[in-house]
């Protein structure tokens, strides 16, 4: 029986609509991650001894002398006819054609929307170079008609031309592909989207080195002068070559293949920058980031990582301290079709970030990091602990009996650690884990049914939180409360307090003005300082500890737990020191001798203006 066709295929009407939509859609700053890839998956192809990638600035004819970028390889070159075919949408030669392979298509959509000029292919195979110039004329992108005698030409035979150029050999085989940006004398090396966005003078190793983990074996890329800050012609190095270049690094496998790195840079001469900038093409500021398939995805580095660490149990030092989530290659996870993030591969397909990964990161931590961060960290002072005993003894009242830790006279008391939804039990102990506590499955972490939560973080529940006063500006800013009274870290049960904050100024104004006329004004201005930041520190811990309590009695859901536990939520307690300033007033008037009658102490507590 013959078959019988039962459908009619959707076919494309407005092809240059639909090809531009496609283009357009893709983020320009996808530019490099796709040429650079392309050149090194060529190059890995070449033979050994000879896989190399060059990333150049020079002057090409069509564009007189402004400087464009190219980006030359010496793998297998390319016929006229395979040239020709690669110019199509979607179109490769020898790769995997899915959403996890290197499809092909990434390259010319990413570049094309900033080189609408034109990006122009010259490829060499057994001494025969052909070239092709993609662009977008008359607002349709293709390939650009090239005159050639009496006709016009789109892939055109320039092995004269190159041999008299003479940049290039004949004798082995390399592809070369230039930018020629959107105008003439646009400078693509120093400028490569156009302005939108602006590029800094190392924009081009920058990026090599937060996206590129890792190269194939014997790919090099070499960057000439121009190309990066330096001098002369330099060589990339990827974060694990350089390994030596750190104070101390460690991988920790902590179960289904993934390991996370860890990475230790120490300062500089005493300097702003870290160890690693000695003879390095790019800066040295430390990063968290996902590795997938030796790319990195989710690369947070400078204020916002350091603003994000101590959810990872790096509360300080994160300028100094670098962590890298690589996963296995069958990990439930893809990139998306742009690679700008990897995702889920079953479920709602979400985005998966480093933050997934945080309580992994924290339980794992080498105790040599562990030391490292504990001596970057400003020591406690008594009033912070009699502060966090305090809060305890509060939550201690609020609190109803739970099935979880308890805290006992001498520690932690364990009843029956039902542990978070999500979480799994393994026996044994992970390098560089914690003996007793229970092992985290990689994956459960991140496919956590609606609702879970972190076994850690209902443990925390019960406990007051670790008071850690900050002062430098730096490490207000570092904590991402510049003009905020406090951040509370659940993840590791800590509560940053801002001593920067106005209201811990306005405290200290007031209590200063009120004492002004003892005869001690050195001693007036160290009790009202310390006063101030006890109160402020005390507003916020109480703040932290009701939010605490309203979820561990179920009147709060954990959504409205986080919303009180929100930077500004405990700036608005802070700012209300007022309704706690009458214990300073007794406090410094009993220091000072200036209570002089029981009416004196009443209207010191009615009247704390």
């Amino acid at each position: 029986m013959n078959h019988i066709k039962q459908i009619t295929p959707i076919t494309i009407r407005d092809i240059d609509f639909t090809v531009s939509r496609q283009i357009e859609q893709c983020p320009k700053t996808m530019m490099l991650r796709e040429l650079v890839m392309n050149a090194v998956e060529a190059a890995a192809k070449a033979p050994s001894g000879r896989r190399i990638v060059e990333i150049k600035g020079k002057a090409v004819a069509e564009c007189g002398e402004a400087r464009k970028l190219a980006i030359w390889n010496t793998g297998p070159g390319l016929s006229s006819a395979q040239l020709d075919h690669i110019c199509d949408l979607a179109a490769s030669l020898g790769k995997d054609m899915a959403l996890e392979g290197n499809f092909g298509m990434g390259a010319k959509v990413a570049s094309l929307p900033s080189n609408t000029l034109g990006m122009r292919y010259r490829s060499c195979r057994d001494g025969v170079v052909s070239q092709v110039i993609l662009g977008k004329r008359e607002g349709v992108y293709g390939k650009v008609w090239i005159p050639v005698e009496d006709s016009f030409e789109e892939v055109v035979d320039v092995t004269e031309q190159v041999r008299e150029e003479g940049e290039y050999g004949l004798e082995e085989d390399w592809t070369e592909v230039v930018l020629f940006g959107n105008h003439l004398n646009q400078d693509t090396v120093a400028d490569p989207y156009d302005g939108d966005p602006e590029q800094d003078r190392q924009w081009i190793t920058t990026y090599l080195y937060h996206r590129f983990y890792r190269l194939p074996a014997g790919v090099e890329i070499f960057l000439q002068e121009g190309t990066h800050p330096r001098d002369g012609r330099r060589q990339f190095k990827s974060i694990p070559e350089r390994s030596d270049a750190f104070g101390r690094v460690e991988a920790v496998d902590v179960g289904e293949g993934v390991r996370i790195h860890y990475l230790y840079d120490p300062p500089y001469r005493d300097g702003g920058h870290n160890k690693s900038i000695s003879g390095s093409l790019t800066s040295s500021v430390s990063n968290a980031a996902i590795v997938f398939r030796a790319e990195m995805y989710d690369a947070r580095k400078g204020r916002k990582w350091a603003a994000d660490a101590p959810a990872f149990g790096i509360p300080f030092g994160a300028r100094h301290i670098s962590i890298h989530v690589e996963l296995p290659d069958n990990f439930p996870v893809r990139h998306e079709p742009y690679r700008r993030f990897v995702q889920l591969t079953a479920g709602d397909q979400r985005p998966v970030t480093v933050d997934d990964f945080a309580e992994l990161v924290f339980r794992n931590r080498p105790q040599w990091l562990v030391e490292i961060i504990s001596s970057l960290a400003p020591k406690s002072s008594a009033s912070t602990e009699d502060l966090r005993k305090e809060l305890q003894d509060l939550l201690n009242e609020l609190r109803l009996k739970t099935k979880s830790p308890r805290e006992a006279e001498g520690g932690l008391h364990l009843v029956d650690d039902g542990g978070a939804r999500g979480a799994q039990r393994e026996r044994g102990r992970g390098a560089g884990g914690s003996g007793g506590e229970a092992q985290i499955s990689p994956t459960d972490l991140i496919f956590n049914p609606a609702g879970a939560k972190r076994a850690n973080i209902s443990k925390n529940l019960e406990q007051a939180p670790e008071i850690i006063p900050l002062r430098d500006a730096e490490d207000v800013a570092d904590k991402g409360i510049t003009g905020k009274a406090a951040r509370y870290v659940r993840e590791t049960n800590q509560l940053f307090v801002n001593l920067n904050y106005s209201a811990v100024a306005a405290a200290q104004e007031n209590l200063q003005l009120r004492y002004a006329t003892y005869d001690d004004p050195e001693l007036v201005r160290e009790l009202a300082r310390q006063w101030s930041e006890q109160l402020v520190m005390g507003r916020v811990g109480y703040a932290v500890v009701y939010a605490q309590a309203k979820q561990l009695i179920r009147e709060w859901t954990p959504d409205d737990v986080k919303k009180a536990l929100e930077p500004e939520s405990l700036s608005l307690a802070a700012d209300g020191w007022r309704d706690a300033v009458s214990s300073a007033y007794r406090s410094i008037s009993r220091r000072l001798g200036a209570a002089k009658s029981p009416d004196d102490l009443e209207e010191m507590e009615v009247s704390p203006a």
